[in-house]
């Protein structure tokens, strides 16, 4: 149309990484901060923010972005992810009351309560995650297996700490309270290197 536009970069010397993808550019609604009002709302990015090692997405890209300003990027820490995106664990959602929206946040801790609440009911051994594993994949997964699987329950406590530290910075980066967070239950479980893959389908 006559009011579209588009601008196309490409890196010299960098190579595309799963950080570059549209996946790790998410925008949250209007917000207003300390004052500062964002009428498009702010570019929620991810990298290895905080650490100094790790992927981060192309240096063109995030300039690019910060140059923009009206939406002043916020820096997330999404490196502990198996492919590293943003929308992996963050999503918004609209409401019709005063705020207009809500802030989804993947939250294993909110699963282990559910799972919990529903072994107390006597659905302990309801299968869990059926058609989500391959043709080889017999083992039937119950609730009971996932609340004894030590391993999993110490993956998701670390895969909780780095959603929490990136809740703060939203929180403060947006201007949110906790009534304006929903905790959406999620399970993850670590990959060889350490990063982490949903265990079933996650905010995305």
């Amino acid at each position: 149309g006559p009011d579209f536009g588009y601008v196309h970069k490409e890196p010299l010397f960098e190579g595309a990484a799963s950080l570059d993808s549209f996946g790790n550019v998410e925008v949250s609604p209007p917000v207003s901060v300390a004052g500062k009002e964002y009428p498009l709302g702010r570019i929620l990015i991810g990298s290895s923010f905080p650490a100094c090692a790790g992927r981060r997405m192309t240096r063109l890209v995030r300039d690019f972005l910060c140059a923009q300003r009206v939406q002043a990027p916020v820096e997330l820490y999404s490196d502990w992810l198996a492919v590293g995106n943003v929308n992996e664990f963050v999503t918004f959602v609209p409401t019709s009351d005063k705020k207009r929206f809500r802030m989804l946040l993947a939250s294993p801790a909110a699963c282990y309560r559910l799972f919990r609440e529903k072994q107390k009911e006597g659905q302990g051994e309801a299968t869990m995650f059926k058609g989500t594993g391959t043709a080889r994949d017999t083992k039937r997964v119950t609730i009971n297996k996932v609340l004894s699987n030590e391993v999993l329950a110490q993956q998701n406590q670390y895969v909780q700490r780095c959603i929490d530290w990136n809740r703060d910075i939203l929180k403060r980066e947006l201007g949110l309270l906790e009534e304006d967070i929903i905790d959406l239950p999620a399970l993850f479980k670590l990959d060889k290197q350490g990063r982490a893959v949903p265990y079933f389908p996650n905010t995305v």
